[in-house]
């Protein structure tokens, strides 16, 4: 892979041109990366699929971490991609036996990892931020509330469940809950 980065920057010394307004180093990241990628696709045994479907649960884990401010269930995941948890699981060893993914990956994330970049500080920042924030607005919740969330995100239990347990129908812990998030968000916004 170091000698097939090597042939890719120097076919960008070759074929740069300043007059493009682009910076010699980012042109040259980018013939890099390329030219990795494509070795990497051409010797690996990944299916166009399982980087598809690596891509999508990717995003969708992503989004629900954002919107649960923990990791997702398995069951969280195949209800976002609208598929069955059987159906998520067998894509997820489909894509777990090549674990070649992160090369793929179109953000250029993986790829500064792999070669020595890390984590922007002030995205960390603003992660830790937010889960303070968070952590703060659960814990001003009355007892009932954070039992409700409790139940519902950490123990997975449907609303009727969570209904029996607190002595409420199904539609009213359906309304407790809907109004807790709305007021995690107010409060998540008004602090933003």
């Amino acid at each position: 892979m170091v000698q097939i980065g090597m042939m890719g920057l120097l076919s960008a010394s070759e074929s740069f041109d300043a007059s493009n307004g682009v910076e010699f180093k980012d042109y040259a990241k980018s013939r890099i990366k390329g030219a990795i990628l494509d070795e990497v696709r051409k010797l690996s045994d990944i299916s166009r699929l399982a980087i598809k479907n690596s891509q999508t649960h990717n995003s969708a884990i992503h989004e629900l971490e954002n919107e649960l401010g923990t990791a997702p269930k398995h069951a969280d995941v195949a209800e976002r991609l609208d598929i069955s948890v059987s159906e998520y699981e067998k894509q997820r060893a489909h894509i777990d036996r090549f674990k070649t993914d992160s090369l793929e990956s179109d953000d250029g994330d993986a790829f500064d990892d792999l070669v020595g970049g890390s984590e922007n500080p002030l995205n960390l920042l603003e992660d830790e931020q937010l889960r303070e924030v968070i952590t703060r607005a659960i814990s001003e919740l009355s007892d009932r509330d954070r039992l409700v969330l409790n139940l519902y995100y950490v123990e997975e239990l449907n609303l009727k469940e969570i209904g029996a347990i607190i002595g409420v129908k199904e539609s009213r812990s359906s309304q407790i809950l809907s109004r807790i998030a709305k007021d995690l968000r107010a409060t998540v916004a008004s602090l933003s």
